[in-house]
């Protein structure tokens, strides 16, 4: 069998073997049910609950039948499998003929099958009509001795049932061999179909040196009985069935025993080692959730098909606990299930407020929805729902603030919890949603395992910049060895993409997607885990492409530096000035060579320099003020100040900021010269603003008011 379980019952083979430790059990029962021939007639019964085994252990019992000395005749018969009500008793006095017959060729044998055939034909004349039915060729060997079939039936209709039923009887009893009748799925059936198959085994079929072993959930039939007119259901199940026998208990051992089987054809890897304290949790959930929900050998195999199903597509990208918490409500509680995916709010808390505009706090909006919650929960068993609610706090927290959270961490993504959003999104997608970027191809880019350039790309392509970013923090700080080169790809990639460009255009708004603000915070994180983290900054800030974000790094050193006391120092004094002379070198030839012109980074390079350099930043001021259209090249440099929520970038010339490396008396002479009409709208802004000190947008030119 395949990793998929088909939930067929086990054989007891050594391929297939018991599990669950009832060898010893089907050895005894079997032992009860070898009826010696002359022995009065003995039914007994193996009750449970659908899926708890108890085909696998008729199987069990058969296998045992079969390899005693004296071998009893087997018959089994499943009335699920036989039709219409009415034909129930045909069928099976047909299947019992056919298997005395075929089972033994001497003349006692066909004499007890001829005698069955012949019983069958009372409660039905039309099967012994020869093509009519699957055994038509028995049948007309049955009869043959007797002249035409037609004469036969004549004859048979005038038959008592009572004395018919003793031939049948003592043609049994000259078998000297005893019989075990097998009627599994009685529980599968109808109300009437049910009604029928008792009737046989009580009155049509107790024949002498004969068992009937007969497999069903009590609570079920004692449901059909009721509905079928018998008023005290219990007691008429107790007269036709001497021997009641519930299956055995499956123990704890036992459950977990299964269980571990199943894990183990999991990648033993690293299914469970990829996020944080997965592994202890997962033994917290099987503990305290799936083994008092869990209980049937059919659930276990059920909640793992499904478990393998998701797993198979999304490993590595949810945590493993998680995966299994929501496999067994996927067979436990599926209402539950399907809840999470159509109503995601009831349990993470993300709607709008009803003006649409804030966002409600998540654990308000999982208040407000406790109700949608319940509802999902009607028609299970007290104990159920007290576990299925915990299980539920145990995936989502803000269902139960008061509930202990074991194994809780500080960042449910970087955990791979499902209490992240974009967690919960692949989980019940069963793949990677458009716009994210999994795990497993992260870490790939981060370890180089993929072409990285090319990664990069895609990302930009495919909308995934947020998740891949988000991702980007969680391992930034792995394979240290390589950090400059994952940087400078990252780099590279957003620096020259149009995605940047129209962010850095847009409005300014604190939950905007913007790259740029990723690379800042994603560059301090690899810097402070690096543990070479001078070497790391000298090589980031040295490379002129990188010159804007090598500002904003230096800048953060210079603030810490200026933050912290001395025995906390990431950097020391001379470090520091080896960083800003690097830094004004990698400046002076970005800004020089226009590489940042396009996507309005300069003025970002410029500031940086202006604050490690005075001079340097004055003297080139000064050598391209001097030049041709000079001033226009300065205003695309120095443009850019800020960006508000209103109309996006605007710029401010102002004496204050700019006096000390710019003369502004021949800025102002040189921008009076300049025909507004022949630049573009961003250096016009400038321009006017050069010379009335009045804040401008860079988007249209329209003046900002305050």
């Amino acid at each position: 069998m395949g990793l998929y379980h088909n939930d067929q019952p086990i054989q007891g083979t050594s391929s297939d073997p018991d599990l669950l430790n009832r060898d010893n059990f089907s050895k005894h029962l079997a032992e009860v049910l070898l009826v010696k021939p002359a022995k009065d007639c003995l039914t007994v019964s193996i009750e449970g609950e659908w899926g708890y085994g108890k085909t696998s252990l008729i199987n069990l019992v058969k296998l045992k039948l079969n390899n005693m000395k004296n071998k009893p005749i087997v018959v089994e018969y499943n009335p699920w499998l036989a039709g219409k009500s009415e034909s129930l008793i045909q069928d099976f006095l047909l299947q019992f003929s056919a298997k005395l017959h075929l089972g033994n060729n001497n003349r006692a044998a066909l004499n007890a099958s001829k005698q069955l055939l012949a019983y069958s034909s009372l409660f039905s004349v039309a099967k012994l009509i020869p093509g009519a039915e699957p055994w038509a060729s028995l049948i007309e060997q049955a009869v043959s001795t007797t002249g035409s079939a037609t004469k036969q039936i004549a004859e048979l209709k005038e038959l008592d049932l009572i004395e018919k039923k003793k031939k049948v009887t003592s043609a049994i009893s000259k078998l000297n061999s005893s019989i075990v009748v097998v009627i599994d799925d009685i529980d599968r059936l109808t109300p009437s179909e049910t009604f029928e198959v008792l009737r046989l085994v009580k009155a049509v079929a107790d024949f002498s040196g004969t068992s009937f072993l007969l497999a069903f959930d009590a609570r079920y039939l004692t449901s059909v009985l009721s509905k079928n007119g018998i008023e005290n259901s219990t007691e008429y199940i107790n007269k036709i069935i001497q021997l009641r026998v519930p299956l055995p208990l499956i123990s704890d051992g036992d459950l977990r025993h299964l269980a571990e089987i199943e894990l183990s054809k999991f990648d033993s890897v690293k299914a469970m080692d990829v996020f944080e304290k997965d592994r202890d949790r997962l033994g917290w959930i099987y503990h305290h959730y799936f083994k008092n929900l869990v209980k049937s050998p059919r659930d276990i195999k059920r909640t793992f098909n499904h478990l393998r199903f998701v797993h198979n597509q999304i490993e590595g990208q949810v945590c493993f606990s998680d995966l299994f918490s929501l496999s067994i409500l996927a067979t436990k509680a599926n209402q539950v299930y399907e809840n999470i995916k159509k109503v995601p709010e009831a349990y993470l808390g993300l709607n709008l407020s009803n003006d649409g505009l804030m966002p409600k706090k998540r654990d308000e909006t999982v208040d407000e929805l406790e109700t949608v919650r319940n509802e999902m929960l009607g028609g299970m068993e007290p104990h159920e729902v007290n576990l299925i609610k915990g299980l539920v706090a145990e995936l989502f927290p803000l269902t139960d603030l008061k509930k202990y959270r074991a194994f809780g961490v500080s960042n449910d993504d970087a955990a791979g919890r499902v209490s992240s959003l974009q967690r919960l999104h692949i989980a019940l997608h069963y793949h990677t949603p458009v716009g994210y970027v999994s795990d497993r191809e992260v870490r790939q880019f981060i370890f180089g395992e993929s072409d990285r350039g090319e990664f990069i790309e895609r990302v930009i392509a495919n909308g995934s910049t947020e998740r891949f970013f988000e991702l980007m923090m969680h391992y930034g700080a792995e394979n240290p060895d390589n950090h400059f080169k994952i940087l400078t790809c990252i780099y590279d990639g957003y620096l020259r993409s149009d995605l940047l460009k129209k962010s850095l255009q847009s409005n300014y708004g604190f939950l905007r997607n913007d790259p740029y603000r990723f690379m800042e915070w994603l560059t301090e994180k690899v810097v402070l885990n690096n543990p070479e983290r001078f070497g790391l900054c000298r090589q980031i800030i040295s490379r002129s492409e990188n010159a804007p974000l090598a500002a904003d790094l230096l800048n953060a050193i210079r603030k810490d530096m200026k933050s912290k006391h001395d025995n906390n120092l990431l950097f020391t004094d001379s470090q520091l000035n080896e960083l800003e002379c690097l830094f004004q070198v990698s400046a002076l030839k970005a800004i020089n060579d226009k590489m940042f012109l396009d996507n309005h980074l300069e003025s970002h390079i410029f500031f940086e320099l202006k604050r490690s350099s005075k001079e340097k930043a004055k003297t080139l001021i000064s050598n391209i003020l001097l030049g041709e259209q000079g001033v226009i090249r300065v205003a695309e440099i120095i443009g850019n100040i800020g960006s508000d929520s209103t109309n996006g970038p605007y710029t401010k010339v102002d004496h204050n900021t700019f006096s000390e490396v710019i003369d502004m008396d021949l800025l102002y002479k040189k921008a009076a010269e300049v025909d507004l009409s022949k630049v573009s709208i961003p250096v016009s802004a400038v321009i006017r603003s050069m010379m009335d000190g009045t804040a401008y947008y860079l988007r249209d030119g329209s003046k900002v008011n305050r």
